[in-house]
């Protein structure tokens, strides 16, 4: 039999080498097997026969098709990224129509010489088809993927500013982008410098909602700022501001101001609510507090790690002295020099927290 005869046999047949591929698609391919609908059953079979003919059409001319004879696999490959379908396993149901197709060439040859050498002449091209037809499917599908994860990084983008402006949202938007509209969620706010890729996949693997707004990545996360605080800690080189609890989608707004704060501390990573009290009011402060500041302030530079370490030794100088490794003398010679510089004696409880604040505030 030679080779026309052999695709004329796969012409006549068509239908039932479609059943047959259709068949082991289900078998194979998991996506497939649990496929209910009768119009999506009906879909794939009038597939499986548009494929057979043109593969036997691409066959007759002894040239791979190309050009609008592929927008047929084109347009089913952006279906399937519609539909979520794994691209490798849309890609297997055509490597399953190879097989098939060497299958029906193999027995339409027969197994004498000339029938063996038309089977490999034909094998040979069915490599050809198939590549032609798998580059045209994985081009639509990634081409229609890209187009889908831009249009729901815009939709999460709208989305977001609409929370952090306080507009009133769509409760069904939200619970599509996994946000519980009265649920507890914790701001994240991530800080990349050139790492953008690293600091979105971080925050991936947390929270699906997660959004580049400028220089920041910012995510919206079920889980406690404990939590992300533990998580977050673990990635090298993130460096995040995390917020308290947001009750309700109306707190984001809030939530993502106090993480945008709690960033300024980060080292790498800080939760607002392990931030002191006195550190948040500093890094919060505005011109005013800062025309407030006590006078001689610039002088008291080489002094401030002696301020900072009396007060964090309860105002105990012996304490002070051995943690900075000097006499005693010397603590209370520093103590009295700060007095005279600034006017505030820092041995008065109420006048060392206003040096220690102002020191935090021009830090």
């Amino acid at each position: 039999m030679d080779a026309g005869s052999v695709i004329d046999a796969m012409e006549r047949d068509a239908e039932d080498l479609a059943r047959r591929i259709v068949t082991v698609i289900r078998d194979e391919v998991e996506e497939y097997r649990s496929v209910r609908d009768p119009a999506l059953a009906a879909q794939v079979f009038a597939h499986a026969i548009a494929h057979v003919h043109a593969f036997v059409r691409c066959a007759r001319r002894g040239r791979p098709p190309q050009g609008p004879e592929l927008d047929f696999v084109r347009e089913r490959g952006a279906w399937r990224a519609r539909d979520l379908m794994p691209l490798d396993s849309l890609l297997e149901t055509y490597l399953i129509g190879q097989r098939l197709f060497w299958e029906t060439i193999v027995g339409a040859a027969g197994d004498t010489r000339e029938g063996l050498l038309v089977a490999r002449e034909l094998t040979g091209f069915t490599f050809q088809y198939t590549h032609a037809i798998n580059v045209a499917v994985a081009e639509a599908y990634l081409g229609e993927a890209r187009a889908l994860a831009t249009e729901v990084d815009r939709a999460r983008r709208t989305f977001l500013e609409q929370l952090l402006s306080g507009a009133t949202t769509d409760p069904a938007r939200a619970h599509a982008f996994g946000i519980r509209p009265d649920g507890d969620h914790t701001v994240v706010v991530v800080k990349h410098p050139g790492e953008e890729r690293q600091a979105v996949r971080a925050l991936e693997r947390l929270d699906p909602f997660v959004v580049v707004r400028g220089d920041e990545v910012i995510a919206i996360s079920r889980r406690t700022p404990a939590e992300l605080r533990a998580e977050l800690t673990l990635d090298v080189g993130l460096t995040a501001g995390i917020s308290t609890l947001c009750h309700g989608l109306a707190d984001v707004a809030r939530g993502y101001v106090e993480a945008r704060c709690a960033l300024r501390h980060a080292d790498p990573v800080a939760a607002l609510e392990e931030v002191g009290l006195i550190d948040y009011l500093a890094h919060a402060a505005d011109d005013t507090a800062q025309r407030l500041l006590p006078p001689g302030l610039d002088r008291l530079e080489p002094l401030a790690e002696t301020l900072l370490a009396y007060a964090d030794c309860d105002l105990n100088v012996a304490r002070t002295a051995e943690r900075l490794g000097v006499h005693p003398n010397t603590v209370h010679y520093r103590l009295r020099r700060a007095h005279d510089l600034t006017g505030r004696d820092p041995r008065r409880f109420a006048e060392l927290v206003e040096l220690t604040t102002a020191l935090r505030l021009v830090a």
